[in-house]
């Protein structure tokens, strides 16, 4: 799942999701409005491949356990600056 496998394709790893939905938290903002983003910028690709909120939600987590993302104190999502 975090990987491309012969079941997932590259665009569908939790991997590749998460780095799109990172790339797109340039400013904070809720969880939905940041799925509004990600499904329009998908939406854009010419693929078959359809990423679902339960997927996104996945990568979202995923994101979470690498402490890349985290809330605000308004309740928003923020990026974070991991060090090296």
């Amino acid at each position: 799942m975090l990987l491309p496998t012969k079941g997932i394709a590259p665009r569908r790893a939790l991997l590749t999701v998460g780095a799109a939905v990172i790339g797109l938290l340039d400013s904070p903002t809720t969880v939905s409005g940041l799925w509004e983003r990600f499904s329009q910028a998908t939406s854009q690709t010419n693929t078959n491949d359809k990423i679902t909120f339960d997927w996104f939600a996945m990568a979202l987590t995923m994101l979470f356990a690498l402490n890349v993302v985290s809330y605000d104190s308004a309740g928003q999502l923020e990026r974070r600056h991991v060090p090296a």
